[in-house]
């Protein structure tokens, strides 16, 4: 890539509000999921795996990233969408398979549109909590709709809680808020 393009794609993510950050991270994903495919494909198996991993740090940093305080449900379905989505990718790793990194494309590709949606509607509403309110559950809804058509298992219900090591309740905590 050359020297232009690569400021270009620096100066666009350095400037980019927080909304049209997260429509990046979702299509950086979708393009590195897409690559390891290729690699794999024409037999590059290292390069399979770097891209793989690359597109496994953005989900994982996207789930890292949710507010539960403030994404409520919707923040709770995501979180638990993500962590399907990185199981997925290290069983279709570990069993060198296609078909789940297949479908982690297209349940970020359903989630980037609805994510698209909400980011126009928060620019011509101006509030992200007023986009959220309509676009959040379709987006986990479409989500859910498209792990069943994929043939993928739905994903556990995640409850506000989980045990820890010692049994004790822990709540996911978070650092940067998205949500």
């Amino acid at each position: 890539m050359s020297y232009g393009i690569r400021s270009y794609k620096s100066s666009r993510a350095n400037t980019a509000s927080r909304e049209d950050l997260l429509i990046l991270l979702y299509e950086g994903a979708i393009r590195f999921l897409e690559r390891s495919l290729q690699e794999k494909r024409d037999g590059r198996l290292a390069e399979h795996k770097t891209f793989l991993q690359k597109a496994s740090a953005i989900i994982s940093e996207l789930q890292n990233t949710l507010d539960f305080d403030k994404g409520g449900q919707l923040a709770v379905q995501l979180f638990e969408l993500y962590n399907f989505m990185l199981d997925s990718l290290t069983k279709a790793n570990v069993k060198k398979e296609e078909q789940p990194i297949q479908d982690v494309i297209q349940m970020l590709t359903v989630l980037l549109d609805g994510w698209r949606d909400a980011v126009r509607q928060v620019k011509s509403q101006g509030g992200l909590q007023a986009a959220m309110a309509g676009q959040g559950q379709a987006v986990a809804a479409n989500s859910s709709a498209v792990m069943k058509a994929g043939g993928a298992n739905k994903p556990k219900a995640y409850g506000a809680a989980q045990p820890a090591a010692g049994g004790a309740a822990v709540r996911p905590t978070l650092t940067t808020r998205t949500l």
